[in-house]
């Protein structure tokens, strides 16, 4: 719905005295938003730079704002390069093998299907 119809606002004024149109229309998209209706929100272009916009920002403790800087894991470098060797090593049945994330995934084909192997480190439970 793009906004509401006069019927809809003289029943709401009707029953709520002592409101005004503009109370009607507001108390109407409170209705909408309530309902999770899809008021239309940000366009495709706009989502897109809101996302950049919000992405790798921090504020630290005086709020100023910090780029994240994420630390390299050299023991996961180590075990997907291991894969990686695996996987492409003389005797392996695997073809284009492909370390597309070094800290991460290996992509590889066998039997002409394409395959991926995702790495991930757990963190330590607290406790």
């Amino acid at each position: 719905m793009d906004k509401p119809t006069n019927e809809w606002v003289d029943n709401y004024i009707d029953t709520h005295p002592d409101s005004c149109i503009e109370d009607a229309e507001r108390a109407w998209w409170d209705e909408q938003i309530d309902k999770g209706e899809d008021l239309g929100g940000l366009t495709a272009e706009q989502e897109a730079v809101s996302k950049e916009l919000r992405k790798g920002h921090a504020v630290d403790a005086y709020d100023k704002e910090r780029k994240r800087e994420r630390k390299e894991n050299p023991d996961k470098r180590l075990l997907v390069q291991a894969m990686a060797n695996c996987f492409g090593a003389d005797n392996s049945p695997c073809e284009a093998v492909e370390v597309v994330n070094p800290e991460r995934q290996v992509d590889f084909v066998l039997n002409g299907v394409h395959y991926s192997a995702t790495l991930t480190a757990h963190r330590t439970p607290k406790g």
